[in-house]
């Protein structure tokens, strides 16, 4: 019996640490100042903005090839409706070196478009073979929307883990006129069904799936 409850102990430690998302490891560069000293934009990363009447940003900050997928939904969600901001990595391999974490990132673009905005939507990738997204961040009002209309839309949505949960104030989605945001993070899995693949050229076809999402997404925006 005891050799029997070992190994049940075992298979669920196995099955606990193979669905924890993975943790992003120390960033090279700890803020946009750092990075831009050692790498050329419009050579290793480009930044797109726009700026629209909306009160809304929807930004995606390691955008690219850094966390593949994240502009494309981003842009689609913030439209021609709402304000939006991306860093892309384009260098050709080993983007995710470009990877700032969220509570140090500063290019100065993404902070006065966030700081002018009272709502913000940050969206983030990880990695998992599950088709999942988590949702964070002291936005708890658009929290709760975007939520129930993922779920609606029949997309698996979850309460972030503290390390994905966007919750401390310094983090760039927080950082608005109310100091309050959300953070969504979209596994990997989830991300590769929205296009032919995570490719950069992949990433220019689109399924239904990726419209199935961002209008959902879209929805919650509209209150």
């Amino acid at each position: 019996m005891k050799k029997i409850g070992l190994l049940i102990a075992i298979v669920g430690l196995l099955i606990f640490f193979g669905n924890k998302p993975e943790v992003q490891a120390a960033d090279l560069y700890l803020n946009y100042q750092e990075l831009s000293a050692a790498k050329i934009i419009g050579t290793d990363y480009k930044i797109v903005n726009r700026k629209t009447a909306s009160s809304t940003a929807v930004i995606a900050i390691h955008g690219g090839s850094i966390e593949p997928g994240t502009s494309e939904l981003a842009d689609n969600i913030a439209g021609t409706n709402h304000d939006f901001y991306s860093f892309y990595g384009i260098m050709s391999s080993n983007n995710t070196s470009l990877h700032i974490t969220s509570t140090n990132f500063n290019e100065p673009i993404a902070l006065d478009l966030v700081q002018k905005s009272r709502n913000t939507l940050s969206i983030h990738g990880f990695s998992s073979t599950s088709n999942l997204t988590y949702i964070g961040g002291l936005d708890k009002t658009l929290v709760a929307k975007v939520k129930t209309k993922l779920k609606a839309a029949g997309f698996v949505v979850a309460d972030a883990p503290i390390n994905l949960a966007g919750l401390e104030t310094t983090n760039i989605t927080n950082r608005n006129l109310r100091k309050a945001g959300v953070q969504i993070e979209i596994s990997s899995s989830l991300r590769a069904s929205f296009f032919s693949s995570l490719t950069t050229a992949g990433r220019e076809t689109k399924t239904t799936q990726f419209y199935k999402y961002t209008n959902a997404i879209r929805a919650a925006l509209s209150y």
